[in-house]
């Protein structure tokens, strides 16, 4: 084989598995084809041209100058098992029969057949004896070239012309039903009712995933013939095109996948993660729904885990590249993040009791005021100016004299109070000796007689 798939890795087993010889035009048509993944399985002659067997489709490359290659969905329909001394497995693409044969990694078409349903004689599917015929004639141009010629010389003569020509009649012509938004699967059984060539089914995206008419939770997009339209269906392929039902259509065939976001809250870990593989959407992360943090562990590991959260929201658009986050909880433990215990409030301190006011001191009791007494003669004090004995009287001031004691003890006196005669002596209220002295100021008081 070609170089070019002795260096790829999709290529490189079977290019030294197989004796089979390609061009670098062929290979560069293939290895475009090619998915990322997709390895291929054996090689094989068909006719002119070769057939690859890859593990989603089968893939022709016709053409010699300019190699293209036609991708032919699984499963395939296998008109003929493994026959003939070159153990051929005969193939319908499109309604024509393939025969392929010649690979040494699948020596009797064992892997074609598994990969493949093998019609039943009664088929509708199968071509008729004319396809068939017309069929052979393109696998053997040469001999049918020199059979034309010598029935030409045969049957050319006198009045050779004059046959009249046999007028076939035309097929009946169909308007094309409109199989759009119909499950995949039920719209094949609604156009096999009808003497269609052949029918397949096509991804509508531009992932081209491998799908087959039987194959179930799809739904029809777009179709070719288009619908209302006029055709002659024993001599027409209706293909449907179609994506999974999770998904919306494409706003053009081919077109880039329109991914609708599931929603996923409340589920478990592990059917969510099956459900975002399902739709082509493999870079999820995932968090813890209390903490925020990001769990590094094992999908293993959190299988049972609920989702609490999830970004993008349902029914979101979205591509097969956008990140998924889900925030996850343990399968006992509540979405929602407990609160906190509150802390207990400190038990407040006891006020302390007030001071008890002092008391009032009581009032002190004035003094009683001083009493004069009489001399050693015997006068009398506080008399009235009316009638009194020549000998004693009394005085506004509150002192009193005698006209014959001059220096007699007067009891009753308090010191500080005015007094007269200076000289003169008493005694106080509270027993003790007292003096009239002259002060300072001029004015005479009683004061402490410490004679």
């Amino acid at each position: 084989m070609s170089d070019l798939l002795a260096k790829d890795r999709r290529t490189a087993e079977a290019a030294a598995g197989e004796s089979l010889s390609l061009s670098d035009d062929q290979a560069k048509a293939l290895l475009g084809e090619l998915g990322p993944q997709e390895d291929v399985r054996a090689v094989y002659r068909n006719g002119w041209g070769w057939a690859v067997l890859t593990k989603n489709d089968l893939v022709l490359l016709r053409g010699l100058v300019r190699p293209r290659a036609i991708r032919v969905p699984a499963p395939l329909r296998i008109s003929r098992r493994t026959y003939g001394m070159f153990r051929s497995v005969e193939v319908l693409v499109h309604g024509h029969p393939h025969k392929l044969w010649g690979s040494k990694l699948d020596p009797r078409g064992e892997l074609l057949v598994a990969t493949g349903e093998v019609l039943p004689p009664d088929s509708p599917l199968r071509p008729g004896r004319g396809t068939r015929f017309a069929t052979w004639i393109s696998r053997h141009p040469v001999f049918v070239s020199v059979a034309v010629i010598g029935f030409l010389f045969a049957n050319l003569g006198p009045g050779s012309g004059e046959k009249e020509a046999v007028v076939q009649k035309p097929e009946p012509a169909l308007t094309v039903p409109d199989f759009k938004a119909t499950p995949l699967a039920v719209a094949a059984v609604s156009a096999g009712r009808h003497p269609w060539k052949t029918v397949s089914a096509a991804d509508a995206s531009s992932d081209q995933r491998p799908v087959n008419t039987t194959t179930s939770g799809w739904q029809v997009c777009f179709q070719s013939p288009a619908r209302d339209e006029t055709v002659p269906p024993a001599a027409r392929t209706l293909t449907l095109y179609a994506v999974p039902k999770q998904e919306q259509c494409p706003t053009r065939l081919h077109g880039p996948r329109r991914i609708v976001m599931p929603d996923l809250v409340g589920e478990q870990a592990d059917d969510a993660s099956r459900a975002l593989g399902d739709l082509g959407l493999e870079r999820v992360i995932y968090f813890h729904a209390h903490t925020g943090k990001r769990l590094y562990d094992g999908l293993e590991e959190l299988a049972d885990w609920q989702v609490c959260r999830q970004q993008p929201e349902p029914d979101t658009e979205v591509s097969t590249g956008t990140q998924i986050d889900l925030w996850l909880i343990g399968p006992s433990d509540p979405c929602a993040k407990p609160k906190p215990k509150p802390k207990p409030k400190p038990e407040p301190k006891p006020e302390p009791e007030p001071e008890p006011k002092p008391e009032p001191k009581p009032e002190s009791k004035p003094r009683p005021q001083p009493s004069y007494g009489t001399g050693s003669s015997g006068g009398t004090t506080g008399g009235s100016g009316s009638g009194g004995s020549s000998g004693g009287g009394s005085t506004s001031g509150g002192s009193s004299g005698s006209s014959s004691g001059g220096t007699g003890s007067r009891p009753g006196v308090q010191f500080g109070q005015y007094c007269s005669p200076v000289g003169a002596v008493a005694t106080t209220t509270d027993g003790r000796p007292a003096k009239c002295f002259m002060g300072k100021d001029g004015n005479a008081r009683w004061g402490y007689n410490s004679g």
